[in-house]
């Protein structure tokens, strides 16, 4: 009984040293409003000191704390114009966002609510902060840390063990290792420097990286489950896939692009820019300005070519020619771009270039982190296709609307190049003559005569399982974005498939799955840090590509010829990446209008 009161005693001292912490963080905020940051902030780096010393003792409930003291003291330096100290407090940030989603994950409960809003801000805000500070690594832990956490987990839990335990992959995880400790090692022969340098932080992103490697493959060896918590998974996906990575970050008033290589390349690791146009609020408006004239049920094609085009020069001023402009060699070579946060919805893969589309100019892909450009990389594609066409044209139950009339027309000639036969759902037109019939012009499509009979129950009951069993995947129909609540998102086939109903299933690994509908490209807006959306949940769910559409597509028979381009590309074993690419590029090689080839995008490895 002596030995259970001490610890209760015990425990209720460590709730009163965190209580206080607690208080005097509150008093820190108060005062610093009153009196301004500069007369507060060395008092914040002392509290997130004193938070990361006791979570590093063990206490695991000073996670929050840290969370809260570091996020505070990363507002306080950055309005101070201190980038190092604001630095050193995201990366403690994101060491508390690492305990609290283990220790959520372990428990099997969501990440703290509350916790969500801040994680957005610095992700808003802090790798610009680092790129600024001259640390581009520390940018990149900060962009893995904070981003996809709702599907990471689900990832790391079924497949990462197995991954990092490869062959393969142990022999790059060493060969990566002992560049790092090289890198180390040249730095530590230097003459010293203040631990208030650029030189230090670098050291210390340098460190944690070689702490994160040393964890991953001794756990691998040992046959332990361990993702790492830094930049790891993004690292060797880039060693995996022979592909540059390309973070995309907008900020307060500009934003940053970072790459990161594989150690064999003989590049620096990791190195960043400024992105001048990339502020926040510009992409924002862009953004919105696509999705406003698109989304309208605006029909005139000239108006939407006009606003597919100025989304175009936009992400080309502000993005595609300052990355180009600094890093020439990434011109035809193989690169994936991780757009962070509300950059995501920008047509990063096909704006063109000197008027060429990026994605004809290298062989590109968007992926939501690097630790899902691993996964994507990682599982083998198939050596021969069971190949699955799926087409509904019609809005929620057939009760209302008018159908896409190019679905059906667009289904039954992808499945006849595979020598497969369509699975169409409702047909507009069942007793019409199959053959590819031309098409309408746009707004004038009338509705059939009659509703279209809808599937039976027990065929819809088991489409999951039928696309959860194919290597490639074309569904066309019509796609709702819930910007508010992503899983909500739903592809319209027979019945509303949301993407919770999915999710709980495995496609097979290696899958391409082609999405034919409109906006299932897009991810939430309220909550842009965790990317959740189509794209990420298919590459969780085992796809090594998901190709999909930012904007809604066009129901013209232009819009079936991209996607019979592509199709022709990918049964010559054309890459899926690169078949995108070459279908986009010879449609708007053709001169077609440019909001028909422009929303679609290629995610995955």
């Amino acid at each position: 009984m002596a030995l259970f009161d001490r610890a209760r005693a015990k425990q209720r001292e460590r709730e009163q040293e965190r209580e206080t912490v607690h208080r005097a963080l509150l008093d820190l905020r108060q005062r610093g409003q009153q009196q301004g940051a500069a007369a507060v902030v060395d008092e914040s780096w002392q509290l997130v000191r004193h938070c990361f010393a006791e979570l590093g003792r063990g206490d695991e409930e000073y996670a929050p704390l840290l969370f809260e003291t570091a996020r505070t003291s990363f507002g306080l330096h950055a309005l101070c114009g201190q980038w190092l100290p604001a630095t050193s407090s995201a990366l403690a940030l994101c060491t508390a966002v690492a305990f609290v989603e283990a220790r959520s994950t372990k428990h099997g409960v969501p990440f703290p609510e509350g916790l969500l809003p801040g994680v957005q801000v610095m992700l808003d805000m802090s790798p610009d902060v680092a790129h600024r500070a001259g640390v581009p690594l520390a940018a990149c832990i900060i962009a893995e840390v904070l981003t996809a956490m709702q599907l990471g987990d689900r990832t790391r839990a079924r497949e990462m063990s197995a991954i990092l335990g490869s062959e393969d992959a142990l022999r790059r995880l060493h060969a990566i290792r002992r560049s790092q400790q090289e890198t180390i090692n040249r730095e530590s022969r230097k003459p010293a420097v203040s631990v208030a340098s650029a030189a230090a932080l670098r050291s210390q992103a340098d460190a944690m990286l070689l702490q994160d490697l040393n964890e991953v493959i001794t756990g691998s060896e040992n046959g332990y489950l361990h993702a790492g918590t830094t930049v790891v998974p993004a690292v060797l996906a880039a060693s995996l896939t022979g592909r540059s990575v390309v973070y995309v970050v907008p900020g307060v008033g500009a934003g940053t692009a970072v790459r990161l290589e594989a150690p064999e390349t003989g590049l620096t690791l990791c190195e960043s820019i400024t992105l001048p146009l990339l502020g926040l609020d510009a992409v924002r408006t862009q953004a919105k300005r696509v999705r406003d004239v698109l989304n309208s049920g605006e029909r005139r094609p000239r108006l939407r070519d006009e606003a597919a085009r100025e989304a175009f020069d936009a992400v080309a001023a502000s993005v595609w020619q300052p990355v180009l402009e600094a890093w020439p060699d990434l011109e035809g070579g193989r690169v994936a771009v991780i757009p962070v946060g509300e950059s995501a919805l920008l047509p990063l893969f096909t704006t063109p270039v000197d008027g060429i589309p990026v994605c004809a100019r290298m062989d590109l892909t968007v992926v939501p982190s690097g630790q899902a450009l691993l996964f994507a990389g990682t599982w083998p594609r198939p050596p021969r296709r069971e190949t699955l066409v799926v087409a509904d044209p019609w809005y929620h139950d057939g009760a209302g609307g008018v159908p896409i009339e190019m679905t059906v027309p667009e289904a039954r000639e992808v499945a006849a190049l595979h020598g497969v036969d369509p699975l169409i759902l409702r047909d507009p037109h069942p007793d019409s003559d199959p053959a590819i019939a031309p098409a309408p012009d746009p707004g004038t499509a009338q509705p059939p005569d009659r509703v279209a009979d809808p599937p039976s129950a027990a065929l819809l009951d088991g489409l999951v399982l039928r696309i959860a069993a194919a290597d490639l995947i074309h569904l066309a129909g019509h796609g709702i974005l819930d910007p508010e609540n992503p899983l909500n998102s739903t592809l319209l086939l027979g019945r509303p498939t949301p993407l919770f109903a999915l999710l709980p299933h495995d496609l097979r690994r290696g899958a391409t799955v082609v999405l034919s509908a409109c906006h299932l490209a897009g991810i939430g807006t309220a909550r842009s840090a965790e990317q959740t959306g189509f794209p990420a949940a298919m590459l969780a769910m085992g796809a090594s590509s998901v190709i999909a559409a930012l904007w809604p597509v066009p129901d013209v028979g232009k819009t079936k010829l991209l996607m019979t381009h592509l199709h022709e590309e990918l049964l010559r074993n054309t890459p899926p990446s690169v078949a995108v690419g070459r279908a986009v590029a010879r449609l708007a090689g053709e001169k077609n209008a440019a909001h028909i080839w422009g929303p679609l995008t290629h995610f995955g490895a």
